[in-house]
C-alpha cells in the first residue's frame, strides 16, 4: 500500500499568514485600551494601514492554499477552509467598515438643533455647537414630548452604554467608550416641562461611520421605553 505524501510545508505557513491581520488588529486594540498607546499608531497605522494591507496579502495566500488543496482535499481541505475564512473575513470586515467610514456623518447630533443641550462636564471638549445636526442627518434623533424624571434619564443612559458622570434634577450626562479602540462619546439629556431633549457628540475628530447617530437612537429608544 503506497504511503501518503505529507502535506507540503508551505500550506500550513500560508494558512498561518492569513491570521496575521486579525492578530495585529487585536493587538492594536489591546495596546490602545490597556497600554495607552496613541490611536495614531494603533488605529491609523497598525490597523488601517498595516493590517489592512496584510488582509489583501492573506487573501492571495488563501487562494494559493485553495489551489494546492485541490490536489488532496481529504487532508489539505481544512487548511483551505481556515485560510479562506480568516482572509475573507478580514478583507470583508475592512471593506464594510471602510464603506461606513467613507459616508459623511455627523459627530454631534441633537434632538433640538435650534437650542441643543449643553455639556457641563465636557464643556471644554464641545465648546462649539455650530456643527450640531438633527433628524435631517440622524432620523433617530427624536425629542421626547414629555418631562421625564431624572431617574428615568439615568436609566436610559446606563441601558444605552453610557455610565453617568453627572446627574441633576433637569440634566443628566454620560460617557460611552466603544469596545474597539475606546473612542469616547458624550451624551446629555435635558429635561424641561413638556419636552426632553438629547445630544450626543463624539470626542474624536475621525469619521465614526454613523456611530454617533446609532448611539443617539439607542438613547431615544431607551428613554421612550422609560417614559411609557
Amino acid at each position: 500500500m503506497p504511503s501518503k505524501k505529507p502535506v507540503p510545508a508551505v500550506i500550513p505557513w500560508l494558512t498561518a499568514l492569513t491570521g496575521v491581520a486579525p492578530v495585529l488588529v487585536v493587538a492594536a486594540m489591546a495596546a490602545t485600551l490597556f497600554g495607552g498607546v496613541d490611536r495614531a499608531i494603533t488605529h491609523d497605522l497598525l490597523t488601517w494601514t498595516v493590517a489592512r494591507a496584510f488582509g489583501w496579502v492573506a487573501l492571495a495566500a488563501a487562494l494559493v492554499v485553495t489551489v494546492l488543496a485541490l490536489r488532496d482535499l481529504g487532508r489539505r481541505g481544512v487548511f483551505a477552509l481556515i485560510a479562506l475564512v480568516l482572509a475573507g473575513g478580514t478583507v470583508g470586515g475592512f471593506l464594510f467598515q471602510g464603506q461606513r467610514l467613507a459616508q459623511p456623518t455627523s459627530r454631534d447630533v441633537s434632538t433640538n438643533v435650534a437650542e441643543p443641550p449643553t455639556f457641563t462636564r465636557a464643556a471644554r471638549i464641545h465648546r462649539d455647537a455650530s456643527g450640531v445636526t438633527g433628524p435631517e442627518t440622524c432620523p433617530g434623533a427624536r425629542s421626547i414630548p414629555t418631562q421625564v424624571l431624572a431617574q428615568q434619564a439615568v436609566s436610559a443612559l446606563v441601558d444605552s452604554g453610557f455610565p453617568v458622570v453627572r446627574a441633576a434634577t433637569f440634566e443628566v450626562e454620560g460617557v460611552h467608550e466603544d469596545a474597539w479602540f475606546g473612542f469616547a462619546y458624550d451624551a446629555v439629556i435635558r429635561i424641561r416641562p413638556g419636552r426632553t431633549d438629547i445630544r450626543v457628540a463624539a470626542r474624536d475628530p475621525r469619521p465614526d461611520g454613523g456611530a454617533t447617530c446609532r448611539l443617539m437612537a439607542k438613547i431615544v429608544t431607551a428613554l421612550e421605553a422609560e417614559a411609557r
